[in-house]
């Protein structure tokens, strides 16, 4: 029984490692960038507030580095996350989205400071 009881404690305790290391990663692929956003929340949560960008140039090899979220529309209700729209982050004044289209292969990488839009690229899913 003793033997039992600490293989289901391990199986128990390997799961729960598992979920809290649970994470799934996506790149966009842009003429210029490739972009690595990594959600860092269990499948499953319709939202996620920790979410990593790492932005590289692909012809300087500069990279940068940011904590995000994802971002929805609302339900009827107002207040119902209900469709994936893409991932956001923030760097100062410049905000930087990736947006998810319907396909699901293609994504666009916008940047913008206030209302300015520096940068829109689009680009594949890998």
């Amino acid at each position: 029984m003793k033997t039992l009881s600490s293989f289901v404690t391990l199986f128990l305790l390997g799961t729960a490692l598992q979920a809290a290391d649970a994470s799934r990663k996506h790149i966009l692929e842009t003429e210029h960038y490739l972009v690595e956003i990594t959600v860092r929340c269990p499948e499953g949560d319709v939202s996620c507030e920790r979410v990593g960008y790492r932005g590289v140039n692909k012809k300087t090899g500069a990279a940068l580095e940011l904590r995000g979220e994802t971002m929805h529309s609302t339900c009827a209700d107002g207040v119902t996350p209900c469709r994936f729209l893409g991932y956001r982050f923030r760097n100062g004044k410049t905000h930087y989205f990736v947006w998810e289209e319907g396909d699901g292969e293609k994504g666009t990488l916008e940047v913008r400071t206030d209302r300015q839009v520096l940068l829109t690229e689009r680009g594949t899913w890998k």
